[in-house]
């Protein structure tokens, strides 16, 4: 059970990082993100990711909208609020560092570091979050 949870809550995800790149409201604060990271200069932690606060108020929004949002919802609904535990210690502590981080390349495993930059330059791949299953799965991988 398990398993068929974090499934379930990462196609969400994934499909709510794909609407990102849609819906035109959404979309500007996605874009917004986009740009930030690409300036990406190494560690990019600071103590305002613990209220999840990232970058600017923008990819904040964006932040909230695409995974805080549907994380609490997809818990409430659930009741899996491990999901949300954990979620919270990786966007507050984690995800700065190793998302967006060249450096880090852990493919085919993980989608952080060079997996997930190269959905910032090339916006119609790689929109899994952690996993590249669902990329794999809808043919929107892109490992080069």
């Amino acid at each position: 059970m398990f398993l068929i949870y974090i499934f379930l809550w990462l196609l969400i995800l994934y499909f709510m990082h794909r609407i990102a790149h849609i819906i035109p409201l959404i979309k500007n604060l996605h874009w917004d993100h986009h740009k930030y990271i690409n300036s990406f200069q190494g560690n990019n932690w600071h103590w305002s990711n613990l209220f999840l606060y990232n970058d600017n108020w923008k990819s904040t929004a964006d932040l909230w909208i695409t995974e805080v949002f549907p994380t609490i919802l997809f818990c409430l609904i659930t009741s899996q609020w491990w999901i949300f535990i954990f979620y919270y210690l990786w966007a507050a502590l984690a995800q700065e560092i190793v998302e967006h981080n060249p450096k880090v390349n852990l493919y085919p495993f993980f989608t952080f570091g060079k997996w997930h930059l190269k959905h910032h330059t090339n916006h119609k791949c790689n929109y899994g979050l952690f996993f590249p299953i669902f990329d794999l799965l809808f043919k929107t991988n892109n490992k080069n």
